[in-house]
């Protein structure tokens, strides 16, 4: 029987390694996979050899929020604080859970932890922006965007985040160039397409609204804020 101790690599901003040459295939497709049941498969097995490990936990946590099982990420980003109260992304990762749960005042409460033990996190700046713009606080939301876009310049779903913010609030001048800069680091990305066409539904724009929705939906068919949009335009998709 050959024996390893696990080692633990965390690098700012959730870069994680598993190593351990005797479990590499499971640490690779836990941390690597693609698809959220090969993660959350390779995560298990992993945590069935290493009771401990806390990046396995995290990884899981995301794969059960990536395939909709909200509770059952809430509990694997729990134990992973738990074995490890300062890992910060354990605190983001149940942050975007809270989210998604509409939770938002715990999820801003985990978010702040996560930013609390990583000031330079720019995802946890991110996920908190979400969480308080969908609490209704688009100022925090615009504040956060940007904290995350000044830690990455490149932070394209920031930029997106802050345009739809700032369409919140009304300034749909500064919501088109925000969501116009995420999508030159991002062309064509449905999420952001999306975005355009509610900004120029908003400018009263109704062709281009509809060409940024139908492009949208090219990319991402089932996205319901973009069929919803076709809808209020009266337009096909």
């Amino acid at each position: 029987m050959v024996r390893c101790l696990a080692s633990v690599l965390v690098v700012p901003l959730l870069a994680t390694a598993l190593v351990c040459p005797v479990h590499a295939d499971e640490a690779r497709d836990c941390v690597q996979a693609r698809d959220a049941a090969t993660s959350i498969k390779a995560c298990t097995e992993l945590i069935r050899q290493q009771p401990a490990n806390v990046v396995a936990y995290n990884h899981r946590g995301n794969g059960h929020r990536a395939a909709g099982d909200y509770d059952a990420a809430l509990a694997d980003f729990t134990k992973a604080i738990q074995i490890d109260s300062a890992f910060a992304p354990a605190y983001n990762g149940r942050c975007a859970a809270l989210t998604l749960k509409a939770d938002y005042d715990r999820a801003i409460a985990d978010c702040s932890k996560a930013v609390e033990l990583n000031p330079r996190y720019a995802a946890a700046f991110f996920n908190r922006a979400i969480a308080s713009g969908r609490k209704g606080d688009f100022e925090r939301a615009i504040a956060d965007h940007s904290q995350a876009i000044t830690l990455n310049a490149k932070y394209a779903k920031a930029y997106n985040g802050r345009a739809w913010a700032h369409l919140k609030s009304g300034n749909k001048v500064q919501a088109m160039a925000d969501v116009q800069h995420a999508l030159t680091l991002t062309a064509d990305d449905a999420a952001a397409l999306d975005t355009r066409a509610h900004v120029f539904e908003a400018m009263g724009k109704r062709n281009e609204a509809i060409a940024d929705y139908r492009a949208a939906l090219l990319k991402e068919p089932t996205l319901q804020s973009s069929l919803d949009g076709l809808k209020r335009l009266k337009a096909k998709p």
